[in-house]
């Protein structure tokens, strides 16, 4: 009996890998059976009589199943399994090399933290942007990287469960962070980006148009006030040169409009944050808008209707307001037939208020709906232009409404005129 007691504890130790299988996994069951098996045959060959073939025939069954193909010995399964099992391990060496790579030249800053905000990771972008200590690893943010504002939105991050945008300085660099948990533990992975370039693009472009804009608005100027001297003069000017003067002082006159409009976006994009919010009554704006558009709208034949609830409020800049509303009613008034009303309209519409202005134009096909927003885009541009206008209108109105919080769109078909509406914070 001492003779076969190893035998028997490899053939009733088979039974207990099998156990295992639910807790280790495939791979490291079989390697155990396998070597519990091979064991087993060696020690059996004492006394070939007394084997347990019927152990050994699931086992090799078992390696079957799971290679997905006969195997002839106990030596073949075992180098193809090892064969699988080096496989996978390239495998997951070259997923982490680049996982390394990703993260080490990713274009940007990266700094990963575990659980209670300690640096796990730091890449070499990082390190370009803002001050690292030499070993940041297993310290804290706030002392691994000098720059509180990065420590504060990882913080946030985790605090809120969501990631988190912060736009910042960091010494010569303007930076943008995204900050985002990972998973439920407390661990959190900053992105930081240089946008410098970007920040000085636009504002090399602002400063152009502004620049551009107010240097061209001496000379219009000028070629304005010789023209309309020379109108006055009617009886020193034949037909033909009066008919040229006027030409000279409607485009001089057009000149300044885009100039002013050109003005108003480069000051509208060099503000920093968005414009201060006031709650404000919308039924006194809505007329004072109204009146103001009266003259010309009378000279076209056209009414103004306004329809407004006195306990009507909204959060809105007063001077922003008067802008985006201003230019939406020239616009109906501009493109609304001659005898027909522009309905300026004020409403609660849950958490905003929706103020809209109706006309009876032309319409606008649904495929230009958003394009109608953009810098000079024009639908009829013979008419638009015989009408006056700078093309920047609509533009100004997108312009003024993302620096207010407020949304701005148009619902229209050919034929059946546009209503233009803007929703404010209530």
């Amino acid at each position: 009996m001492r003779r076969w007691a190893p035998a028997l504890a490899v053939l009733i130790g088979g039974g207990s890998a099998l156990a295992l299988y639910d807790v280790v996994g495939t791979v490291p069951t079989l390697v155990i059976l396998l070597l519990q098996a091979v064991a087993a045959r060696r020690l059996m060959h004492v006394d070939p009589q007394q084997r347990a073939v019927s152990r050994l025939d699931r086992a090799q069954e078992l390696i079957e199943g799971h290679l997905g193909a006969e195997t002839k010995t106990f030596e073949v399964a075992m180098a193809q399994l090892m064969d699988r099992y080096d496989q996978a391990q390239r495998r997951l060496q070259r997923n982490l090399d680049l996982r390394d790579a990703i993260f080490e030249y990713a274009p940007g800053g990266v700094v990963f933290t575990g659980v209670g905000g300690w640096v796990k990771a730091v890449n070499q972008g990082m390190r370009q942007l803002m001050p690292v200590v030499p070993n940041p690893v297993g310290k804290r943010v706030r002392s691994a990287i000098v720059h509180r504002e990065l420590a504060a939105t990882m913080e946030r991050a985790v605090a809120e469960g969501q990631p988190v945008l912060a736009e910042c300085a960091a010494g010569r660099f303007e930076i943008l962070i995204r900050a985002a948990p990972v998973g439920d533990h407390g661990a959190c992975i900053a992105v930081v980006v240089d946008v410098s370039p970007l920040k000085h693009a636009a504002q090399a472009r602002s400063d152009f148009v502004a620049n551009v804009s107010h240097e061209l608005r001496t000379p219009i100027t000028s070629i304005r006030g010789y023209a309309e001297t020379l109108m006055d003069m009617p009886g020193s000017l034949d037909e033909e040169h009066v008919l040229m003067l006027g030409a000279i002082d409607r485009n001089a006159r057009r000149l300044t409009t885009i100039f002013e409009d050109l003005l108003e976006l480069a000051r509208i994009e060099a503000r920093e944050g968005e414009l201060e919010l006031v709650a404000t009554p919308l039924a006194p704006l809505l007329q004072e808008v109204a009146a103001s558009f009266e003259h010309s709208a009378q000279a076209r034949r056209v009414d103004l209707v306004t329809v407004c609830d006195e306990n009507i409020a909204a959060r809105l800049h007063q001077q922003a307001f008067d802008r985006i509303l201003g230019n939406l009613v020239a616009n109906a008034i501009k493109f609304a037939p001659a005898k027909t009303a522009v309905r300026l309209t004020a409403r609660d519409d849950g958490e905003q208020v929706l103020v809209e202005v109706h006309d009876s134009g032309p319409g606008i096909a649904p495929k230009y709906h958003e394009r109608v927003f953009e810098r000079f885009f024009r639908l009829d541009k013979g008419r638009a232009r015989s009408q006056g206008g700078s093309g920047l209108g609509l533009s100004l109105v997108k312009h003024l409404c993302q620096a207010t919080g407020s949304q701005v769109g148009v619902r229209s078909n050919p034929g059946h005129g546009s209503v233009f509406w803007v929703r404010f914070p209530r």
